[in-house]
């Protein structure tokens, strides 16, 4: 009788569905790692000083990050799908990864810097005259509202609704190899005159 009991217990765990991941909020104030199956509504990094905080991203989903202080965040995998937002003095480096964006807010000091992954960003971004955008990459094409090119990994980029209140405070920077070239071609210039 026991034993029919256990086995039917048993037997209706295993029937029962599994439960969805929970996103949940989380701060962190030391460095910190976000993995493969780390799912977050919001993320805050702050800093403990006189430490600052580094926290990279390896897999997982985030909806909304959002930095503060000196903070550093790497985004090497995974997906970050609604919104960043660097405040103070804080670093975001894009290195891989999905960022598809519907906020995009740059203030203080702080510093997006954008090498590769799959990155767009849908509404007009914010950035105060202190931020600095550095865009690492090739094939720039800016129509007024539109700018698109490829990223240091050969990935496709879009920011829209880029007006020229805010398009002033990106960096192109060109890929090495692009320098590289560039640089052949004065050599050769200098060398027909």
């Amino acid at each position: 009788m026991m034993k029919t009991k256990i086995i039917t217990i048993l037997a209706a765990a295993m029937l029962l569905p599994a439960s969805a991941v929970q996103a949940i909020d989380v701060d962190f104030y030391h460095d910190a790692v976000i993995d493969a199956g780390d799912v977050y509504m919001l993320v805050s990094v702050y800093d403990t000083p006189p430490d600052n905080t580094t926290v990279d991203m390896f897999g997982g989903s985030v909806a909304s990050l959002r930095t503060y202080d000196s903070s550093i965040v790497n985004i090497n995998t995974g997906e970050v799908w609604a919104s960043i937002a660097a405040n103070n003095l804080s670093t975001v480096n894009i290195c891989g990864g999905t960022v598809t964006l519907d906020s995009l807010i740059v203030w203080d000091s702080a510093t997006l810097n954008i090498y590769g992954g799959n990155f767009s960003s849908g509404n007009a971004p914010l950035f105060s005259e202190s931020s600095t955008v550095n865009i690492y990459g090739y094939d720039f094409n800016y129509d007024g509202w539109t700018l698109t090119g490829f990223l240091q990994d050969d990935s496709p980029f879009i920011f829209t609704e880029l007006t020229d209140l805010n398009y002033p405070h990106i960096n192109l920077i060109p890929e090495p190899s692009t320098f590289l070239l560039f640089g052949l071609g004065v050599l050769l210039l200098r060398k027909r005159t």
